[in-house]
């Protein structure tokens, strides 16, 4: 793993859980080894590496016993907010940074004390302070981070460029010619998952933070405005990206999975809007995609030098349930999966990058990927914007929102931000 990379920064039906798992009440941490049966609960990562990470855990200690219930993401947050509430709930469970997080801080057990019980008061020095902080609020660790992923970069098939005779694009003004020549052809240029608001938000705040990195994470924090010119542009670009024919046919309707990932994959796309974890793509899609050459490029914005920086975030925040009876072994499962050899194994399954100094990097991978990942490592060194979860859960749901009014119903960039900050104001 680069040095700069290093300083920059399971499926189960959903139940409602009857309580936290059984076990002694702890009044001060506890370092022993974990003992008794820990709740784990969450929408990731996959059965078969939750299975993996549980009989780790298990294996190096014996007298504990894990048990899982993966669901889809909105099923768990149904499920998890009913259980919260009553003060039951699993030991374990894993939080979005940002609006997640604030929205379930009040049930869950800071680790502070935990973790300079196990690992000293120096503990903090073994993460990257970018994926730490956002486990943080007010001082406190709500948990701790796994996986490090980023997006607001394309994907893109150099193979096919190369095919129709056309230069991997550095400005805008490239892109829309390679675009416009590709449609052409009959193929896709930017294959763009516009149905998934979380996908358009990341390419929204990517080009914000291209036009002004300070205007965007200010209204972000609430101590700037949506309406501010800036980012009223940005809505502009926004909007540009679709109307200027950059996206395939069809693409506020399209999904991200399967839709645009089958395009790409199959090589109907040369470009591909996706973070990160799409690195995936070399285990899952092999076979579709080892004739090609891939590699990841900044997205061009219009009137931008250099491209649109990346936007990067934790995968998941692994919290303890203040209401759990067994929280020294809870905490045990939330380090293992953090720090401990729990984190190779999601490393492996989703081929993330590292929140610790010394963190994994994933074996096995192809070398078809080595490319794109290099590529991706030095955007995260040295084109690095911040962190792409929204902090209000009420803002992100209306920027979504406003984001799929201006590419599908008309609604203008003017009123989209006047929206958003209308949110931000009764947030």
């Amino acid at each position: 793993m680069k040095k700069t990379l290093v300083a920059a920064v399971v499926a189960v039906t959903a139940v409602a859980l009857a309580g936290c798992s059984s076990g002694p009440a702890e009044s001060a941490v506890s370092t022993a080894a974990p003992t008794g049966t820990i709740q784990f609960q969450s929408w990731t990562p996959t059965q078969e590496t939750f299975d993996q990470i549980s009989s780790g855990f298990t294996k190096e200690n014996p007298k504990a016993k894990v048990t899982g219930t993966l669901s889809p993401f909105e099923d768990y947050q149904t499920a998890l907010q009913t259980q919260l509430r009553s003060g039951a709930g699993p030991d374990v469970f894993v939080v979005q940074p940002g609006a997640m997080l604030n929205q379930y801080r009040q049930y869950i057990e800071p680790v502070d004390a935990y973790e300079a019980a196990f690992d000293g008061a120096g503990w903090k020095s073994a993460y990257n302070a970018g994926p730490l902080t956002r486990s943080q609020v007010g001082g406190k660790t709500y948990g701790l981070p796994v996986g490090y992923g980023v997006a607001g970069f394309l994907w893109v098939n150099k193979t096919i460029l190369k095919e129709h005779g056309i230069a991997v694009p550095k400005t805008y003004a490239e892109l829309k010619a390679a675009a416009a020549k590709l449609h052409d052809a009959g193929i896709a240029p930017i294959a763009f998952g516009g149905k998934d608001t979380w996908q358009d938000i990341d390419y929204f705040l990517a080009t914000a933070a291209a036009i002004d990195a300070k205007a965007t994470y200010a209204a972000l924090d609430g101590s700037g405005k949506w309406t501010d010119k800036s980012l009223v542009s940005a809505f502009e670009k926004w909007k540009a990206l679709f109307a200027d024919g950059l996206t395939q046919e069809g693409a506020a309707g399209a999904a991200t999975y399967t839709d645009t990932y089958d395009l790409f994959t199959k090589g109907k796309a040369a470009f591909f809007a996706n973070g990160s974890w799409n690195l995936d793509m070399y285990k899952n899609s092999l076979a579709l995609i080892s004739g090609y050459d891939i590699d990841a490029i900044p997205l061009p914005v219009d009137g931008v030098a250099g491209g649109a920086p990346v936007i990067g975030d934790v995968t998941g925040i692994v919290v303890v349930n203040k209401n759990s009876k067994n929280k020294s072994a809870a905490f045990q499962l939330a380090r293992y999966m953090s720090r401990g050899a729990g984190a190779q194994t999601l490393t492996d399954a989703a081929l993330d990058f590292p929140v610790t100094k010394d963190g994994p990097t994933p074996q096995g991978l192809p070398e078809q990927a080595s490319t794109a990942r290099a590529s991706i490592e030095s955007l995260i060194a040295d084109h690095l914007a911040g962190y792409r979860q929204v902090p209000s859960a009420s803002v992100n749901t209306a920027l979504g929102d406003a984001l799929v009014g201006v590419i599908s119903s008309g609604l203008s960039p003017a009123d989209a931000a006047k929206r958003v900050q209308e949110a931000a104001d009764n947030s």
